[in-house]
């Protein structure tokens, strides 16, 4: 049968709650004590987080942006793995998921577009049977990130808290409201021109985040 995202054994189980890997992230990286909430404590990059456990097939990883940093170009990257975060020595990760962790891994990720991860924002995403990465903002449609990702596998969700994003904070799939249209339906329009509406939500102001973050080294 082989491995895949999940074992036909495990469809029926509920699946242990998505909480960021302990060890295995960037030297910036700041995590709670949940393991819910990771916020980057300096500069732009070395920002990578992976989730604890391998996605299911169809399973939507939910997390709300709590800090917007402006200044930087960029902002949040979302993806999946191949790698067992559980066998990553964190000193080996580069700074940025893309291109670095794409180049030197079985990685496959991508940056949301301009605008549509700002402090407030609910971020869903997920790849499908057909090794397409899929994104969506709020209620906004559906975003088609890439295509190529290699099923078959188990496979850690990756995000790196890049840029203008400063601090997110992983939720239930049950956050994702997809009030999207099928896919391949009214198609033509430019995805990343649509409005995303704001959902109301727990927002960290920079004010509250910074402080927070001083003291800690890279290797907390």
């Amino acid at each position: 049968m082989g491995a895949q995202l999940c074992s036909q054994a495990d469809a029926g189980v509920p699946p242990e709650t998505l909480r960021f890997h302990a060890e295995a992230k960037g030297a910036q990286v700041y995590l709670d004590e949940q393991r819910s909430t990771a916020c980057r404590c300096a500069t732009f990059h070395d920002g990578i987080v992976f989730s604890q456990r391998p996605v299911r097939l169809g399973e939507r990883v939910a997390l709300r942006v709590l800090g917007h940093q402006g200044g930087w170009c960029g902002g949040l990257r979302v993806g999946f793995t191949r790698l067992d975060p559980a066998h990553v020595l964190a000193p080996s990760l580069p700074p940025f998921v893309c291109p670095d962790l794409e180049e030197q891994s079985p990685t496959w990720a991508a940056m949301l577009p301009d605008g549509c991860a700002l402090a407030g924002d609910v971020v869903c995403f997920w790849v499908n049977r057909r090794g397409w990465l899929y994104a969506q903002v709020n209620s906004g449609p559906r975003l088609l990130l890439r295509k190529g990702v290699r099923m078959g596998a188990p496979l850690w969700a990756v995000m790196d808290v890049y840029g203008t994003t400063k601090a997110i904070e992983l939720l239930g799939e049950a956050s994702c409201t997809d009030q999207a249209p099928p896919l391949g339906g009214s198609g033509g329009s430019d995805p990343t021109s649509s409005a995303f509406p704001t959902v109301a939500s727990r927002v960290l102001r920079e004010d509250t985040l910074l402080p927070e973050a001083e003291g800690f080294t890279s290797g907390s």
